[in-house]
């Protein structure tokens, strides 16, 4: 077992480090590979394991409550410069988000990326992620867009300076929150349990969370499902509260409009991307867009991570 967490630990990091990203040691556990261990239990294991084996084949260092890889010293103070860098996206944010809690079709807003985790790059753009009712994909998607060009915050396909622009890259309906069965890997189930929901209504954070459950194969601490049930509930009461209607009011104001234009909606927007596509990915109760798509080779540079560490 030692062996094996020792391993985990490493991998872990090794994992982090592709961002520049360190860890403290509840990170690491939140973020600990494939072994489930109490929180407690893997701080006794980290002062053992990294102050002894590890730290003694130089492989891990540690400063300022940050643990990271050997040679990779900057990335602590990197990590302080790109928080700040995100904390001013976040505002960005929070001024966009009454604005679309306007369409009563969205139940989720979320921010994905290296901004979930306040990692973001000053130059980024913000990516959110959207969760619409059922059966109203593509009119939530278009009057979101619309929403973002209006108040010229939207990134345009194809654009270079991106800094500080919404990227709506990816749309779900709230009964396909399941990540599909062939994208169930270590990097997605980073971005699921990284996810950042800054509006919900109807515990649809709560709903996310239980229908991807399978991220526990990866990541079994990164979820810990009483404290996702309670958290979510609280501010679910004080969003609605914010917005001074029921969730029930919100959806029922325009909801039949919308759902006369959902067909039209979608033809027009196939239509407008038909000469466009790249890589995008539409399938039922799916829309993604991501200009450039870091699944794959952040998943090959991992491996050949381990590869290189004999693991």
């Amino acid at each position: 077992m030692a062996s094996n967490l020792s391993n985990a630990i490493f991998k872990t990091l090794i994992y982090a480090d592709i961002f520049d990203y360190p860890l403290t040691k509840d990170e690491i556990w939140q973020k600990l590979i494939k072994i489930k261990i109490k929180n407690d239990k893997l701080k006794s294991a980290i002062r053992s394991l990294s102050h002894a084996k590890l730290k003694d084949l130089k492989l891990i260092k540690y400063i300022n409550g940050y643990y990271f890889l050997q040679g990779k010293k900057e990335i602590v103070t990197l990590r302080q410069r790109r928080k700040r860098w995100s904390e001013k996206k976040l505002k960005i944010v929070k001024k966009i988000v009454p604005l679309l809690r306007l369409i009563p079709s969205i139940k989720l807003i979320g921010i994905t990326g290296a901004m979930a985790i306040n990692n973001a790059k000053e130059d980024d753009d913000i990516d959110l992620f959207i969760v619409s009712s059922r059966d109203l994909l593509w009119t939530t998607r278009l009057l979101a867009t619309l929403l973002l060009q209006i108040i010229g915050r939207r990134r345009q396909p194809g654009e270079i300076h991106i800094k500080d622009r919404v990227c709506l890259n990816m749309f779900v309906e709230e009964n396909h929150l399941s990540v599909p069965p062939n994208e169930r890997d270590l990097f997605t189930a980073h971005e699921v349990t990284q996810m950042k929901p800054i509006y919900y209504t109807n515990q649809t954070y709560q709903k996310f969370l239980r229908a991807n459950q399978w991220v526990r194969k990866y990541l079994p601490n990164a979820i810990g499902i009483k404290n996702a049930l309670k958290t979510p509930r609280m501010v679910a009461r004080r969003q609605l509260r914010s917005c001074g209607r029921d969730s029930s009011e919100v959806e029922k104001s325009g909801m039949p409009v919308f759902h006369s234009l959902e067909k039209i909606s979608k033809y027009f927007q196939l239509w407008y991307m038909k000469k466009r596509r790249t890589t995008e990915v539409i399938a039922d109760g799916i829309i993604r867009f991501h200009p450039q798509d870091a699944r794959k080779w952040v998943l090959k540079k991992y491996k050949q991570r381990l590869a290189d560490f004999g693991l």
